[in-house]
């Protein structure tokens, strides 16, 4: 072989050389290579598990609706409440109230003095907030003395369990904000429903029963109907039909105020 040819193959195989060792080194993959091939062994890759996060769900809130008689304890306990009124005994109010310090028994005979019974009580409830369990809207009738039609009344109480687990209503001191709270739930569409109905009826009652009328005026306002400048008393009944729709329109506006002036 020429002296020029080795020269060449030994040049070439000193360049592969380089060529390999520069590879091998600057990779940083830390290859190995046993006897005379590259037997490229790959590295042992450990994957690294994916942590998958569940998100919690957001709770669905339960619906605060006005359920009717949903609560046989509560019903038990407003009924005593009632009955207790016309005993006029406040010791009768004591397992009933959560502080009998705030039973008025005078306000509560002024009340009731005319009443004979309390018939026909319906409880609708909805949840409380704060101290207050449960709020409950009493629907009744009053059997009144010399008159012929019930008397029909929406009442509002507030419902605290005790640590026995048995219903008491609640008489004390009520937090703002808890107060806020049951202020705006009477603004409910179902409270509302149930306020509107029953004020419904009762100016039916008021527009056909003139004893009734003079009773409602003087319960509401705690004093006599207001006197009449003419001496005989004219019906609704007994005007032309468009003075008397007038007249009765009147008078529902009236009594319709009365009556939310007592709810709220």
């Amino acid at each position: 072989m020429k002296v020029h040819k080795r020269m060449s193959l030994i040049l070439t195989m000193g360049i592969m050389l380089i060529g390999l060792s520069t590879f091998y080194i600057g990779s940083g993959l830390g290859y190995r290579v046993s006897g005379s091939m590259e037997t490229i062994e790959a590295p042992v890759v450990t994957a690294t598990p994916k942590i998958l996060v569940t998100p919690t769900p957001t709770p669905t809130p339960v619906p605060n609706v006005l359920l009717e008689e949903a609560y046989p304890e509560i019903h038990d306990l407003i009924k005593s409440y009632y009955d207790a009124k016309l005993e006029v005994d406040k010791e009768a109010f004591r397992n009933l109230v959560t502080d009998i310090s705030y039973i008025d028994m005078d306000e509560i005979q002024a009340k009731t003095s005319a009443v004979t019974a309390f018939t026909d009580i319906t409880c609708y409830t909805k949840r409380g907030y704060g101290e207050i369990d449960y709020v409950c809207y009493v629907r009744y009738y009053m059997d009144i003395v010399t008159i012929d039609t019930p008397v029909l009344s929406l009442d509002e109480l507030f419902i605290q369990y005790d640590e026995t687990g048995d219903p008491l209503i609640f008489m004390g001191e009520i937090e703002n904000s808890t107060r806020e709270k049951l202020l705006r739930m009477r603004k409910d569409a179902d409270v509302m429903a149930l306020i509107n109905s029953t004020q419904e009826e009762i100016n039916d009652s008021l527009g056909n029963d003139e004893d009734l009328r003079a009773f409602w005026h003087r319960n509401m306002n705690g004093e006599p109907e207001p006197l009449q400048e003419t001496v005989a008393h004219v019906s609704p009944r007994d005007l032309p039909p468009e003075e008397m729709e007038a007249e009765l329109a009147r008078v529902a506006a009236e009594n319709a105020a009365l009556a939310e002036a007592a709810l709220y």
